[in-house]
C-alpha cells in the first residue's frame, strides 16, 4: 500500500541521516557539548552539581541519568556511544509500535516505519540529549503497567527511570496514572505506589553521589527560563504540520489509556512554550501518537485513516525541508571542530557550542552559553566570564556567526550572546579565521 511504501522509504532516509551521523563523533545539534562534558566530570569523579570554578559555567540542567550513562560509555568515545543509545531508545519504541499492531504484520510494519519517519525522529534520533531514552522509558511504563504487582512495580521503576532522564517525562505519567487510578483502580494504585517509590530510591541514590542543594540549583533554579504562549503556539503548529494526523487519529481510535496518554503528550508540547525549547518537545506526542493508533488501524481502519497518515508523511516531508525545519548539515559542524582542533591543548577557550571542544579534547569555558547567557540576564549567577574575555584570558573564541554582524544572525543565536560578552570579544579580540558558520577570534 502506498502508505507502507511512502513510510518506509522515509523511515530509510532517516536512518541514512542517523547513520552519517553516528559515524562522525563530532556534535550535530547545539546542546550536546554541555550533555557529553557533564558526563565527563562525572567519569574523572567530579560532580557536575558542584559550584563552578570561577569564570566557568556547567550547565548540567538534566538529571543524572543521560551524564552517567555518558560517564559509563566513555571509554568507546565521545558522541557516538550516546549517540547509539538514542537510536536504540527510537527503535525500541518503534519496535513497540510493531508489537501493538502484531495483528497485521504489514500494517505493523508500516507503523513502526512511519514513526522512525516523523520529522522530530529524522532530527532527534541520534542526539546526544536524554529526551529519546525518556521518552522509551514512559512508552515501556505505559504499556507494561498491570494489575499485578510484577508488573505495576515494572512499570513504576521505568517511569521514575523516564524522569530521571528527563522531567518533562512526568506530564505523560502523571495524566496516564489519573486515569488508571480513575478507571483501572488496582493497576493505578500499585502503579503510583511503585512510581513513587522508585522515584524516592532514586533521589536517594542520587544525593548519595551529587550535591543535593547543586542539583536543586542547576535542576530547577537554573532551569526556571520563561515561558512564551506564542513560542508554545509556534511548537503546536510545527506538531500540526509534521504528525497532526497520527496525533488526531492516535487519539480518536485509540484506547482509553493510550488516549490519555497522547493527552499527556500533548501538554509535553505546551511546556515547549519555554525559552530553547525544540523540536524535541514533539517526541512524547509522535510515540504516544503511533501506540494509541497500532492497535485500531491493525484491525482494520477502512481507507480514510491510511489517506490520512500518507498525506501527514507527504506534508511532513514539505515541512521539514523548509527554513527552520531543515535538517542541519554536518559539513558546518566539521568546519567547527576542524578549528577547534588547531588550537592549543589545555587552554581557556570559550564557544557557542562546547562540543566542538570537547571533540577537540578540550576543556570548555562554558558548556552551555545559551543557559548561562539566560541565568546571567536574570541575575541568578554573577558574570565571571566577560571580564576574564576583558582581561584576554581566554586564548580563543569560537562562534557560529560573526559577532560584528550579530544583530542580522536569527533570534536563538543573538540569545546566547548577550552584548556586554559581544563587546569585550570584539573589542579585547581580533577575528583570526572564518568560514560560513565557523569564526575564531584570538587576543589582540
Amino acid at each position: 500500500m502506498l502508505f507502507g511504501a511512502l513510510a518506509l522509504a522515509l523511515a530509510l532516509l532517516s536512518l541514512a541521516r542517523w547513520w552519517a551521523t553516528l559515524s562522525a563523533d563530532i556534535p550535530a545539534l547545539y546542546g550536546e557539548g554541555a550533555v557529553v562534558h557533564a558526563g565527563q566530570l562525572i567519569a574523572r569523579g567530579a560532580d557536575p552539581y558542584a559550584p563552578p570554578a570561577p569564570g566557568t559555567f556547567v550547565a548540567a540542567n538534566y538529571p543524572p541519568l543521560a551524564y552517567s550513562i555518558v560517564a559509563a560509555l566513555s571509554p568507546l568515545g565521545i558522541f557516538t556511544p550516546y549517540r547509539v543509545v538514542s537510536a536504540l531508545a527510537a527503535l525500541a519504541i518503534a519496535a513497540l509500535v510493531a508489537w501493538r499492531a502484531r495483528r497485521s504484520p504489514l500494517v505493523a510494519a508500516a507503523l513502526a516505519a512511519s514513526f522512525l519517519a516523523l520529522f522530530p525522529l529524522e532530527i532527534w534520533g541520534t542526539a546526544v540529549k536524554p529526551d529519546l531514552v525518556a521518552v522509551a522509558l514512559t512508552a515501556l511504563a505505559v504499556v507494561r503497567a498491570g494489575p499485578s504487582w510484577r508488573d505495576a512495580s515494572l512499570a513504576g521503576v521505568l517511569g521514575a527511570l523516564a524522569v530521571a532522564a528527563k522531567p518533562t517525562a512526568a506530564a505523560p505519567l502523571a495524566v496516564v496514572l489519573a486515569y488508571l487510578v480513575w478507571r483501572e483502580r488496582p493497576t493505578g494504585v500499585r502503579f503510583g505506589a511503585a512510581l513513587a517509590l522508585a522515584l524516592v530510591a532514586l533521589a536517594a541514590v542520587a544525593a548519595l553521589r551529587f550535591s543535593p542543594a547543586g542539583m536543586y540549583t542547576h535542576l530547577v533554579d537554573w532551569n526556571a527560563l520563561p515561558y512564551s504562549l506564542a513560542q508554545a503556539g509556534l511548537l503546536v503548529v510545527a506538531g500540526a504540520l509534521t504528525l497532526g494526523a497520527f496525533a488526531a487519529l492516535g487519539a480518536l481510535r485509540g484506547d482509553a489509556r493510550m488516549r490519555a496518554y497522547v493527552v499527556g503528550a500533548a501538554l509535553v508540547v505546551l511546556l515547549g512554550g519555554r525559552e530553547g525549547a525544540t523540536i524535541n518537545y514533539l517526541l512524547d506526542l509522535a510515540a504516544a501518537s503511533l501506540l494509541a493508533l497500532a492497535p485500531a488501524l491493525a484491525a482494520g481502519a477502512g481507507t480514510v485513516a491510511p489517506l490520512a497518515l500518507t498525506a501527514q508523511l507527504a506534508v511532513s516531508i514539505a515541512a521539514s525541508s523548509l527554513g527552520v525545519f531543515a535538517p542541519d548539515d554536518l559539513a558546518p559542524w566539521r568546519a567547527r571542530v576542524a578549528l577547534a582542533r588547531e588550537l592549543p591543548r589545555g587552554a581557556a577557550l570559550l564557544a557557542e557550542e562546547s562540543g566542538v571542544l570537547v571533540a577537540a579534547g578540550n576543556e570548555p569555558v562554558v558548556d552551555d552559553l545559551f543557559l548561562w547567557s539566560r541565568v546571567v540576564a536574570r541575575g541568578a549567577l554573577a558574570d565571571t566570564v566577560t571580564p576574564r574575555v576583558r582581561r584576554g584570558e581566554i586564548a580563543a573564541v569560537l562562534s557560529d556567526v560573526p559577532l560584528d554582524r550579530l544583530a542580522e544572525a536569527r533570534a536563538y543565536e543573538r540569545l546566547r550572546w548577550p552584548a556586554e560578552l559581544v563587546r569585550a570579544v570584539l573589542d579585547r579580540y581580533a577575528l583570526e579565521t572564518s568560514a560560513p558558520g565557523s569564526y575564531r577570534y584570538v587576543p589582540r
